[in-house]
């Protein structure tokens, strides 16, 4: 028998594991009231559309990053470097977890692609990211630097994201990890002329 109740969280949990299993086009309203014990019809008195569902749960992920990785950054009783390995360890402990997964950056491009509705969600997302890792730049750093390493940092990770999924092969997130927190602990010197003659 169909549950009577569930709670919107519920619901946006059970979205969130289909979406990343099958893409947000790919799964039903149906499926997603099936995976709730919900008759389809039920399911609309909480969410009044896909597109509304699936924006809870892109804000849901959201702030569960906010709180849980990004937060990480401004802890400023934490040297940077370390604040920087806390940060990406958090972040790989979620992007590969099965369970919550890496709905943003597996999702990012189909949504904005075919569903430019949520641009401004994901936007919202990879520009908390970014922020966060320029934030621990900055405390070793000047300005320009800061923001070409964490853009570099960003789009990496997001990189070795999709390798990951397609190659089913962790490493490629793992080693990328490796690397940026490699560049935090090189002389300041060494990474200043290093980046400067990237951007001359």
């Amino acid at each position: 028998m169909p549950k009577q109740k569930v709670d919107e969280q519920t619901i946006i949990i059970e979205a969130l594991k289909l979406f990343r299993k099958q893409s947000y086009f790919n799964t039903s309203m149906s499926e997603i009231a099936a995976a709730c014990g919900l008759q389809k019809g039920s399911l609309y008195h909480y969410f009044p559309s896909k597109e509304d569902l699936m924006r809870r749960v892109i804000k849901m992920v959201h702030e569960f990053f906010k709180t849980n990785v990004f937060a990480h950054a401004y802890d400023k009783s934490v040297p940077p470097q370390k604040r920087l390995e806390n940060l990406f360890i958090s972040a790989e402990s979620v992007f590969l977890d099965e369970t919550k997964g890496n709905l943003l950056g597996n999702m990012g491009v189909e949504t904005a692609l075919m569903a430019p509705e949520f641009n401004t969600l994901v936007q919202r997302f990879f520009q908390d990211f970014f922020h966060a890792v320029k934030t621990i730049y900055l405390d070793k750093y000047p300005e320009a630097i800061a923001t070409e390493l964490a853009e570099r940092s960003v789009a990496e990770v997001e990189g070795s994201l999709m390798f990951s999924r397609v190659f089913n092969d962790h490493n490629y997130l793992r080693n990328t990890i490796k690397r940026i927190l490699s560049r935090i602990d090189k002389p300041v010197s060494a990474v200043k002329e290093r980046v400067k003659a990237q951007l001359e």
